[in-house]
């Protein structure tokens, strides 16, 4: 009996203390911060197809804009953290021609118009502009740093100026 008391209070602890480091390191869902965080506009590191943005930018902005100039024209997009996962978005509200986006826990709000947005899919919420979804780009992160194709970053972009 003694040695099951012992047991299940070893158990207990260990519980506890792997619970504790989890929260403490990390380890757990990552709070959503309340505050509004407005973009920081910065620029890109941009070879050939590749543009690259350090994680560092993003983790000490955690809302950053960027533009690229290709194919005669100027692109916009948005780089954030969203519980701790980069989301790398078109960062253009079509109706009313806003390049700016204010990041409000899960919701992205449009700097012009005050459409809001869903941050973690990019679906309209509320509105003028509301049918123009914010596409999401694909990307990889190796190393501290996220690399994106132009040519899909371009894509993503001409995908939110269609209404949808």
């Amino acid at each position: 009996m003694k040695l099951q008391h012992v047991l299940v209070t070893t158990g207990i602890l260990m519980a506890t203390l792997f619970l504790t480091a989890c929260a403490s390191s990390g380890g757990g869902p990552q709070a959503v911060s309340a505050d509004p965080i407005p973009g920081t506009w910065i620029d890109v590191d941009v070879s050939g197809d590749t543009v690259t943005v350090p994680l560092v930018m993003i983790e000490e902005h955690e809302n950053i804009h960027f533009t690229l100039e290709a194919d005669g024209g100027s692109f916009t997009f948005m780089v954030y953290l969203l519980e701790g996962e980069v989301q790398v978005r078109a960062n253009a509200c079509p109706p009313c021609r806003s390049r700016g986006f204010t990041l409000h826990g899960y919701i992205l709000d449009c700097d012009a118009c005050d459409t809001t947005f869903d941050a973690r899919d990019g679906r309209g919420i509320g509105g003028p502009c509301k049918d123009y979804p914010k596409a999401r780009a694909p990307h990889r992160l190796v190393d501290g740093v996220i690399s994106m194709s132009l040519s899909d970053l371009i894509e993503v972009y001409e995908e939110t100026l269609v209404a949808g």
